[in-house]
């Protein structure tokens, strides 16, 4: 996806999986739903994977969705002379095959809700490519404590809110966010720290410009955290992004950049990212997974002295785990999908504009804007 490309270029990615590793079944999770424009959302599915109930009506049902899914693929209707349930179990693997050679992103599987006992569907993901989507504070801190500044420090804020309060991407300061959590080890590993040469005065130098790094951090995060969980600036958003007008080509893309998440929310009031996300449904027998929560955040600093160390834990951690939990669309096919319908039209806009957002916010993000440097 043209997007995904323009993130592995700007944005962290995390090393490829060393190894895959399978762990016992858990039952699948139960998540609150919300209300929102994409059906799909709404429904508990289940993977089917044993029968019960009327034979008839589950082969029926099957063959039915079967049929759907090969004319829509333009593939072959696999042919079997086995008896019930092996002919849906020997179909479904035929098809699944050749459904995910076409996208590897398709899963094939079948599911039952509370209508249907046995329906043929196509579970698709969006592929992040292990990318890691933080956003950095630094420079809006710095713009929140500079006199002539509050125009873009608002509108900054607007969107911070939006971001965290609908969107429900979580925020460093909050007590045990992965982040935070991260936060907290390389701070404990400052504290452990033991130098041989402690009277050395580049190396008192760096310890101190680290200290004073994660002080600022902390207090930082301690003042924008209950700014942007406050109600009222998704109450004033479209007043505050209408009454910005740009003075300068920068200003510009700020201005253009809010209007457009301003359109999201709109169009998505209530949608976050963790919605669409279906571990139930995706590689449900993994028990290790890398969450949305862990890479989607807000953080403290791209640019900033611990952020080698922050990406190498980070890849540590991530590296053995198999499944990432990704965005996800369900097509069942006991009807024939909508044509026109646009897959995953929130997560490709959304991601897009938190890269320009990360993309504007570093390039006012340098040490030497930072009175702790």
């Amino acid at each position: 996806m043209e997007n995904t490309a323009i993130i592995r270029r700007t944005g962290k990615s995390v090393r490829p999986i060393a190894r895959c590793r399978r762990s016992k079944a858990q039952p699948a999770k139960e998540r609150t739903r919300r209300l929102n424009g994409n059906g799909f959302l709404n429904h508990s599915f289940q993977p089917f994977w044993s029968f019960d109930g009327n034979r008839e009506r589950i082969a029926r049902e099957y063959f039915h969705s079967l049929a759907n899914l090969c004319g829509f693929y333009q593939i072959p209707v696999p042919h079997t002379d086995l008896a019930f349930p092996q002919n849906i179990y020997h179909t479904w693997q035929e098809v699944a095959k050749q459904v995910n050679a076409i996208d590897r992103n398709n899963h094939c599987v079948i599911i039952r809700d509370k209508g249907k006992s046995a329906v043929l569907s196509v579970v698709k993901t969006y592929d992040l490519s292990h990318c890691l989507f933080y956003i950095p504070v630094r420079a809006y801190w710095l713009w929140s404590q500079t006199t002539g500044q509050e125009r873009i420090t608002e509108l900054v804020t607007v969107i911070f809110a939006y971001l965290h309060q609908v969107v429900d991407i979580p925020f460093y300061a909050e007590n045990g966010t992965y982040l935070d959590c991260q936060y907290d080890t390389l701070e404990q590993w400052l504290n452990d720290a033991e130098y041989e040469n402690e009277d050395v005065a580049e190396e008192k130098a760096w310890r101190e410009h680290q200290e004073n790094t994660l002080y600022e951090m902390r207090r930082a995060g301690g003042h924008i955290m209950p700014l942007i969980k406050k109600s009222d600036w998704l109450a004033k958003m479209e007043q505050v992004v209408t009454a910005y007008q740009h003075r300068d080509n920068w200003e510009l893309e700020w201005e253009q950049l809010a209007k457009e998440f301003l359109t999201l929310y709109q169009q998505y009031p209530q949608r976050s990212v963790t919605d669409s996300i279906r571990e139930d449904l995706v590689y449900p027998n993994e028990e290790e997974r890398i969450t949305v929560e862990q890479y989607i955040s807000f953080y403290w600093s791209d640019r900033d002295c611990f952020q080698d160390e922050l990406m190498d834990m980070i890849n540590c951690s991530f590296q053995e785990i198999a499944v990432q939990d990704e965005p996800t669309i369900v097509h069942c096919f006991d009807t024939l999908p909508d044509t026109e319908r646009q897959d995953f039209d929130f997560e490709t806009r959304l991601f897009d504009l938190i890269e320009r957002l990360r993309d504007l916010l570093n390039d006012y993000d340098h040490e030497e804007h930072h009175p702790t440097v």
